[in-house]
């Protein structure tokens, strides 16, 4: 077991500080709350996030992440508001929550996750030393070694193998001591470290739909040895994306070739940092290869990648000494820049930026590239959009955009200035201290048949060929790209169907009803909240759980699954536990029967709606839920305090078979339904030729706020009583309809009150 560290004060600061800092608020968002990221800003400065119609932007301020939401102004704030928000807790449980997320043990309970491997003894807490006294460094080390462990080996090649990477390509020189097993309870997975000047710096676990990256800064890449072994002189770089696309790389193009160069692979693990640009010229500074060849992604993000390191990198550089024994380069000069990002979803930007002496210079340059432009328009179906954002003496700055389909003409615009900024630098080569231009081709693209390298190594594992595989690769983009468009389909229909909505519940606001309907569905609400508060079974959900968990070291410390039991107790549920261990393998096995009312505590669902989804998540829990009462769950939690739920139910009506023209029972049932205040789906028939009987069947719904619900449920309740009728409901809906609807009143009574006056 690790050293427990002294408990923090639980009115600290500093500790609060320490989470601002060592939390990845992007990262906690997607893996613990499900958000996706969408956008990313340039060198990954900000991101934005996406989640069930909410948006949220993350950036950072000063020395840690910052996130607010464009629809609440009250929304934002650092890490700490994102989980007091989200999970509804107090700053209290807030820390507890983030001390077990990095792994820290709590007072007298073991954390949340499992232990992590113990602490090298040179990063070992000294007695009495404050938790927030960890130097980054030292919190590096713990991390790193929770998923290395301390004696790190690749043990599993699962992982590898079912990326048809071969036993040849994992052995070779190149990798060894590259890739690794990290080793956490029961489970296993494919470790891949980062290395700066210093190090590790962080390390990438991947798996079979997994990936996850400690939460440490982004500074550094992962880099192979030299194929031909350590030490030997490099003649080419390959930059990728992931190792594993470094790894397929090497398998489809330099395993068994003759004559192939002493290569160096590198990769990022995803979007790349200002910080990894700069080791990657460090790398190129050192090993002075005779190529770069960037190996990205065959897509717009790829592409972006590739034009930013056309301008970012350059050949070797020439080191001199200044003070102190420090090491400084001679940089190119860059009388032209470019950047290219992403523009939404679905477009790609290029800010081109001139540097000149007079605007004589800056209204030549943007002539030439306006005609360069042209040039590419044909080829990128005329979609190039230009516009000048700064025009002065000594700057012109020019942005522009395509469809991501069309990025390839971008990414040729940036070669192309790229080429003329090597003729510029190359008449520089005669004046002293300058660096002159790169040897031709220094920097070249290699892209996959497919998206990436390692789909082209499945298809081709496959028995495919080239030919075959490209035309596989294409067709799997013309399936990626008609989803897509279904998707924006969906998303524009529903946005109509909102507006819609809207404007008919503006409509409805303004009529004279407004306010009588307002106080009925303040009286339903009351009525709802006693008939759930009373106990009544018809009225609970059930949820069950299982956690298999090691055994505690002893009966002082809880179990994982008395935890949970006082999460979901807190959050409002009802929980029994039984436990019982396993003598011979040390496991223990939990069951947790929870229920709840849906309706108990209005507002409080969502948190035991999150609460429960969040330890769906976990690898100790199997969680058991009727889908419908789960999907009922989720609806109650997303929804705004006081406003209602749709319920549905199905009638099926069997009778002979009508004469020709004449309505059926089936006709007569629908129109009751209707007159009862029910909303009625279209009636659907099937006549059976043999016995000439005909099969109906009315799909209706009802809202539980509806002022008229005890008419709707007296016409459901007469209906189904009907001989040949049958009414599908769940027994929860009639349970909750039949509390919330006046008691007395039989549909006859109804009927006749609908019909005209009281008497």
């Amino acid at each position: 077991m690790p050293a427990a560290s002294p408990t923090p004060r639980e009115n600290d600061p500093q500790e609060l500080n320490r989470f601002k800092q060592s939390i990845d608020l992007v990262d906690y968002a997607t893996r613990r709350h499900g958000y996706d990221v969408k956008k990313a800003g340039p060198r990954g400065h900000w991101h934005q996030l996406e989640k069930d119609g909410e948006m949220l932007i993350v950036s950072r301020k000063g020395d840690h992440q910052v996130y607010l939401n464009p629809g609440d102004d009250r929304d934002s704030g650092s890490i700490i508001d994102f989980v007091k928000t989200r999970e509804n807790q107090t700053l209290g449980q807030v820390r507890q929550t983030l001390r077990q997320y990095l792994g820290e043990p709590e007072q007298g309970m073991q954390a949340a996750t499992s232990p992590p491997p113990p602490t090298p003894a040179a990063y070992a807490p000294r007695p009495g030393e404050p938790a927030e006294v960890e130097t980054e460094a030292e919190r590096r080390a713990r991390l790193v070694a929770a998923v290395m462990g301390t004696h790190a080996a690749l043990t599993d090649r699962s992982y590898l193998h079912h990326r048809h990477l071969s036993d040849e390509t994992i052995d070779s020189p190149a990798f060894q001591g590259r890739v690794f097993t990290s080793q956490q309870g029961n489970f296993r997975n494919t470790a891949f470290p980062l290395y700066n000047e210093h190090g590790i710096a962080t390390v990438e676990q991947r798996n079979d739909d997994y990936k996850h990256l400690l939460q440490l800064p982004k500074t550094g890449v992962w880099v192979s040895h030299p194929t031909e072994g350590k030490d030997t002189p490099v003649q080419r770089l390959v930059v990728s994306e992931s190792p594993v696309d470094a790894m397929s790389y090497h398998q489809l193009h330099h395993r068994g070739a003759e004559g192939q160069p002493n290569t160096l692979y590198v990769a990022t693990s995803g979007t790349v940092t200002e910080r990894q640009v700069e080791l990657i010229q460090k790398l190129i500074d050192k090993q002075e290869p005779k190529e770069v060849v960037l190996a990205n992604d065959n897509d717009a993000a790829g592409r972006r990648f590739n034009i930013n390191y056309l301008n970012e990198l350059q050949a070797p550089r020439r080191a001199r000494e200044v003070a102190d024994g420090q090491v400084a380069y001679d940089e190119a000069p860059r009388p032209v820049e470019w950047h290219a990002t992403a523009a939404g979803k679905y477009h790609t930007a290029l800010r081109v930026e001139f540097h000149h002496a007079t605007r004589a210079e800056g209204t030549e340059h943007l002539t030439q590239l306006t005609a360069q432009v042209q040039q590419l328009r044909p080829s990128a179906d005329e979609a190039v959009a230009l516009e000048v954002q700064r025009a002065t003496r000594q700057q012109t700055v020019v942005r522009l955009v395509v469809p991501n389909a069309d990025s390839h003409a971008l990414e040729e615009l940036a070669r192309t200035l790229h080429a003329q900024r090597e003729t510029q630098r190359g008449q520089l080569e005669r004046l002293p201290h300058e660096p002159g231009r790169q040897p031709e081709n220094f920097i070249r693209t290699e892209y996959a048949i497919s998206k990436d390298f390692n789909r082209d190594l499945e298809l081709l594992s496959q028995g495919l060929n080239r030919e075959q595989a490209a035309q596989q690769a294409r067709a799997d983009e013309l399936a990626k790209e008609q989803q897509r468009q279904e998707r924006a389909r969906q998303q524009q229909e529903q946005r109509q169907q909102a507006q819609q909505r809207e404007a008919g519940r503006e409509q409805e606001a303004s009529s004279p009803e407004a306010q009588r309907r307002e106080a009925e569905q303040q009286r339903q609400a009351a009525t709802m909240a006693v008939a759930a508060a009373g106990g009544d079974p018809a009225l609970q959900r059930a949820v069950q759980l299982t956690v298999t968990e090691p055994t505690p070291a002893d009966e002082a410390t809880p179990s994982q699954a008395q935890q949970m039991r006082e999460l979901l107790r807190k959050a409002g549920a009802q929980v029994e536990l039984r436990a019982e261990a396993d003598p011979t393998s040390g496991q223990l096995r939990s069951e947790l029967d929870v229920r709840y009312q849906p309706h108990a505590t209005p507002g409080g669902l969502r948190q035991l709606s999150q609460t429960l989804d969040a330890l769906d998540k976990s690898p100790l829990v199997t969680l058991r839920e009727d889908a419908a009462e789960q999907a009922e769950r989720r609806q109650l939690a997303a929804l705004p305090p006081g406003q209602s739920v749709t319920k549905t139910a199905i009638v099926r009506i069997d009778e002979p078979e009508p004469r020709a023209g004449a309505p059926g029972r089936a006709e007569a049932v629908a129109e009751q339904l209707r007159e009862g205040g029910l909303n009625t789906g279209s009636l659907r028939s099937a006549t059976d030729p043999t016995t000439h009987q005909r099969h109906s069947e009315i799909e209706v719904s009802y809202r539980l706020d509806q002022p008229n619900l005890a008419r709707a449920s007296a016409a459901l309740d007469d209906v189904a009583r009907q001989p040949g009728v049958q009414l599908h409901e769940h027994s929860g809906d009639r349970a909750e309809r039949h509390r919330l609807a006046p008691s007395g009143i039989g549909a006859n009574a109804l009927t006749e009150r609908a019909a005209g006056p009281e008497r």
